[in-house]
């Protein structure tokens, strides 16, 4: 507006002190108040859903592989794909969990009983399906060799797969670190390995600097949602190292408590000594509700359940149909209870 005739203008000098604050307490777009930045990159409703895992009840069906649906506030993310083509498809059905959702596929990493089911889920959603990324880390697709009667074979069968995925209209994105690829749902990238948790298979061999190595599955990562209660960390095998990803997800993405811990942990064949050592730093880490499966293995979950002083309410093994709900905790299912 501008002054009537003959009205005096005064003019008030303003320090850029002041401007600043009469700035800052006006609205301006991308600037938003403490609270709200304490909010952001947190997820307020998460619910976690097992699709393929060892052990499985009613019509549902186990297997020796690993998949979970992710809802975190209306968006949905599929982590690892199972072992066999239709399982996660006939479970997801059992269940009533509603595929058409998932816009983004986490692989944890580029063993089959993690990544066969990919290509099929795509089919089976055909137009129906919304899934536009696929988000692995790096070393994903390195070759892999294995030992076989004509002498060695390619173990790595994702490198012939990336094409498809490219051909179905999927960004293929391949991690360096950490990344927020939903509002409060991250991927860890590859882990820092700085605790020796050796548990990949060996007659499995990478190239490093000219040599054919052991595999140490390189590019091994997990998820996690971060919430106001913590993080819901997920695992696809551990080869890593839990206690590992763990010190990493802390570390590199929030200092927040683990609320949770679900997947797998690769402990069925570990050592009483490895055992012990891993309960130990989980006990100094903290864990508040433990919901493992696949190759975590029945003996050690109970371990860990007595060592890190939970309760069968909360510790189960993560059979096909378990959940885990923010706010209520692990909905375990019958033959897991």
């Amino acid at each position: 507006m501008l002054a009537p005739k003959g009205a005096t203008i005064m003019i008030i000098p303003l320090s850029i002190a002041s401007i600043a604050t009469v700035l800052t307490a006006i609205s301006i777009p991308g600037h938003a108040d403490e609270d709200h930045n304490k909010r952001a990159g947190v997820a307020q409703n998460v619910t976690v859903t097992i699709l393929s895992s060892n052990l499985a009840n009613g019509n549902s069906v186990g297997e020796w592989g690993l998949s979970a649906l992710v809802q975190a506030d209306g968006a949905c993310v599929l982590f690892d794909a199972g072992r066999h083509p239709e399982t996660v498809i006939h479970n997801a059905e059992v269940l009533g969990a509603d595929l058409s959702c998932i816009t983004d596929l986490v692989l944890s990493h580029h063993h089959f009983d993690h990544t066969t089911g990919v290509l099929p889920i795509l089919e089976a959603l055909g137009n129906h399906s919304s899934i536009e990324r696929v988000h692995v880390a790096r070393g994903f697709f390195r070759p892999r060799r294995v030992p076989s009667r004509s002498g060695t074979e390619e173990a790595n069968q994702m490198i012939q797969e990336r094409q498809s995925l490219e051909n179905a209209g999927l960004e293929v994105i391949i991690h360096d670190g950490p990344s927020e690829i939903l509002q409060g749902v991250w991927i860890t990238g590859p882990v820092p390995r700085p605790h020796s948790e050796e548990n990949y298979p060996v007659q499995v061999r990478i190239k490093e600097s000219g040599t054919w190595v052991a595999d140490w599955v390189p590019e091994s990562q997990g998820l996690t949602i971060v919430t106001e209660e913590g993080h819901i960390v997920l695992l696809g095998c551990g080869h890593s190292g839990v206690v590992n990803m763990l010190t990493h997800v802390q570390s590199a993405i929030s200092d927040r408590p683990i609320q949770a811990l679900m997947g797998g942990l690769h402990l069925f064949n570990a050592t009483d000594q490895t055992l012990g050592w891993t309960t130990d730093r989980l006990r100094e880490i903290g864990v508040k509700h433990l919901m493992a499966g696949h190759c975590t293995g029945i003996e050690p979950l109970f371990r860990l359940r007595t060592g890190l002083n939970l309760t069968r309410q909360t510790a189960v093994v993560g059979a096909v149909g378990s959940q885990f709900v923010l706010g209520e905790g692990i909905r375990a299912t019958a033959i897991a209870m």
